[in-house]
Order: C-alpha cells, then sequence, then structure tokens
C-alpha cells in the first residue's frame, strides 16, 4: 500500500537534564540532555499535523510553579528553540498547521500551544478531565496555555480510541485511511496519546524516557515511579514496546535524540 505520511520532522526545542543514577538503580552517575522532542507531518489532503509543541521560554515566566518544576527538572531553552520560530525557519507559517496533537499537557509538550490558534488541538478526554480537575497535582500550568484553549479542542474520547484493533493495541483512525492511528498509552499520564504512523513509527511520547531505556521500567528508583501517573501500567506498556521494537517498529520518543532531522518512512 503506497504511504500517505513518507517523511517526520524531527525538531529539538528545549531539553532538561538529570542525573541517570538518580532515576534507574544501578546505573553510574550521568548528567544526560533530554530534549523535548516536537514531531512534524504534512497529509496529502489534510496538510501539516503537529505532534507537541516542546518548551517556550515562558516556562522561566509563571511564577513558583516554574521555580519549582525548575528545581526538580533543571529546564534549558532559548527564544529560538521554540517550535514556532524553527518552524518560520523552514518557511512554514504556525497558521499552516491544521492539526495540533497534544500527547498530554506536561510543560515540555504545552509550551507553544499559544502560536497555533488556527489548529485543531486534539487531545485524549482522559487527558482533557485531568486538566479540568487538578491541574498542578498533574504537573499541568495554565499560564503555559492561551485564553483560547479550551475553544479549539477536539477531544478523542474512550470510546474512539477503541473503534479498531491491531496486534498491539486499540486505536482511532484520525483520517480514516489508516496513515495515523491514535492510541491511548497510559502511565506516564493519564490519557496520554500516542501515534503509529503509517503502520511502521510510533510516536511513543513520554512513554519511555528514550529507545536505550525500553524495557526498564522495572529498574526506576523510587522518585521517578512517584511521578509516574500509574506505574503498574507504565510497565504494563514498557513491555508492548519492547516487543513494538522486536519487531522492527521505529520508536520515537519526546525524550530520545535524533541524529537526523528527517526520518524517512
Amino acid at each position: 500500500m503506497q504511504k500517505i505520511i513518507k517523511e517526520i520532522k524531527y525538531y529539538n526545542c528545549g531539553y532538561c537534564t538529570n542525573n541517570l543514577k538518580l532515576v534507574f538503580k544501578k546505573h553510574k552517575k550521568e548528567i544526560k540532555k533530554f530534549p523535548a522532542g516536537v514531531f512534524l507531518m504534512e497529509h496529502p489532503k489534510e496538510g501539516y499535523i503537529l505532534f507537541d509543541t516542546g518548551y517556550s521560554t515562558d516556562i522561566y515566566n509563571i511564577g513558583w510553579k516554574g521555580k519549582l518544576y525548575n528545581l526538580f527538572n533543571p529546564t534549558y531553552v532559548k527564544k529560538e528553540d521554540q517550535i514556532n520560530i524553527q518552524l518560520e525557519k523552514d518557511n512554514i507559517k504556525c497558521s499552516e498547521i491544521k492539526y495540533l496533537i497534544l500527547s498530554h499537557l506536561h510543560p515540555d509538550h504545552i509550551g507553544c500551544v499559544k502560536y497555533f490558534k488556527n489548529a485543531k488541538i486534539i487531545v485524549s478526554e482522559e487527558a482533557f478531565n485531568t486538566y479540568k480537575k487538578n491541574k498542578t497535582k498533574y504537573l499541568i500550568f495554565d499560564k503555559l496555555l492561551p485564553d483560547w484553549f479550551e475553544q479549539r479542542l477536539t477531544i478523542i474520547n474512550d470510546n474512539e480510541l477503541k473503534e479498531n484493533k491491531n496486534k498491539y493495541f486499540t486505536y482511532f483512525d484520525l483520517f480514516k485511511d489508516k496513515s495515523i492511528l491514535l492510541t491511548k498509552v497510559n502511565g506516564h499520564a493519564k490519557g496520554q496519546i500516542c501515534c503509529l504512523i503509517e503502520n511502521k513509527l510510533f510516536l511513543g511520547a513520554d512513554s519511555s524516557w528514550g529507545n536505550s531505556f525500553v524495557g526498564k521500567a522495572e529498574n526506576f528508583r523510587i522518585f521517578p515511579r512517584l511521578i509516574q501517573s500509574n506505574m503498574n501500567d507504565y510497565i504494563t506498556n514498557d513491555k508492548l514496546l519492547k516487543k513494538m521494537q522486536n519487531d522492527g517498529i521505529i520508536l520515537c520518543f519526546s525524550h530520545d535524540t535524533y541524529d537526523k532531522e528527517v526520518i524517512q518512512l
């Protein structure tokens, strides 16, 4: 079957640092950079689709919540790192983005939402309900989201995310052509949306810290376990990711690093 989405463009939009010794058992001290990755796709009929928006410099200007976030999760982002600036350099206007898929609503995924007012913003029903209940508890910071945020939302409910099933998960066929399949991967954040592109590449958001960490969730220390929404779900889905990896599915995570900016499918 002919591919509809032929390539994915990856953008590094700021990063945070963590000491892996404090994350994984039996790991030596290593301060590692974890980029806030954003992925751009183009559909021949539907136009540009953006997966997440990375950090923005606004993370430094939201009061005590931002300060606390930076204390435990040192964050580094400059204006030129922002996805709106990087798209402009590629001659793509923010107004040309037709769909914005938000995997979940943590600061490193929603930092630049305000630049995409023309986009249809897609979130899961569970992520939206979490947003409405207790934002701070779930690391959702209001000041990073524009006033019009809810007006542009398209909320995918649980029944829609279970319309179809493949060998790995149930899914919602976004454009009804099998090019982009949306699925819910809980564990890290409630209602986290991930995407299978052309049955070949999986945008896994924060379902793992990166390809080299797939299959190692059971080695998490206490603190990283506490910041997951459901550690049992995280471990279960980590095993699923390992199976997909072994089957040859290309896994791309938000905090992994990629040498090539363009990923061919």
